[in-house]
């Protein structure tokens, strides 16, 4: 299988995404081919209950998806480090996934920042309240014209 690159070098310790359409999966780069990320096992069923702290291969962890490496993410741990952490927890946390408060990303933005963080669950949240707001709007001037049509 070929991997989709962008014409990057990967160097260990950075932090990839396979661009899925809709979303991005994250991981952190070992070595030799290797990424570190949330998965559910090989065959088993993709589900949250499933999902742990894996070590697959590049190809695996792509699944189709173009390789990108996030820059905006600012390491403040050197890449042996990084991948210590991600490793730390390989085979580990399963069961623990939940998109909005522990996905991939927020593992791999924890493993080269310390911090949980999640820039597609802020995304995400914008973008429903944002259409909350807009569909409450337009039931409210439905309310008004229809209140006026009666009249």
């Amino acid at each position: 299988m070929a991997i989709k690159m962008a014409h990057i070098a990967v160097k260990k310790g950075d932090i990839l995404y396979a661009d899925r359409g809709l979303y991005r999966h994250y991981g952190i780069y070992n070595n030799n081919r290797s990424v570190i990320h949330f998965s559910s096992a090989k065959g088993a069923e993709i589900s949250a209950k499933n999902a742990y702290i894996r070590e697959t291969t590049l190809v695996e962890f792509l699944k189709g998806g173009e390789l990108h490496i996030d820059r905006t993410i600012r390491a403040v741990f050197p890449p042996e480090e990084i991948v210590r952490r991600a490793r730390r927890f390989v085979n580990e946390l399963r069961g623990k996934y939940d998109l909005l408060s522990f996905n991939c990303e927020h593992f791999a933005r924890w493993c080269a920042t310390g911090e949980l963080d999640s820039e597609q669950v802020k995304t995400g949240l914008v973008i429903a309240g944002t259409i909350a707001v807009t569909a409450a709007a337009a039931l409210v001037i439905k309310a008004i014209v229809d209140e006026g049509e009666e009249a």
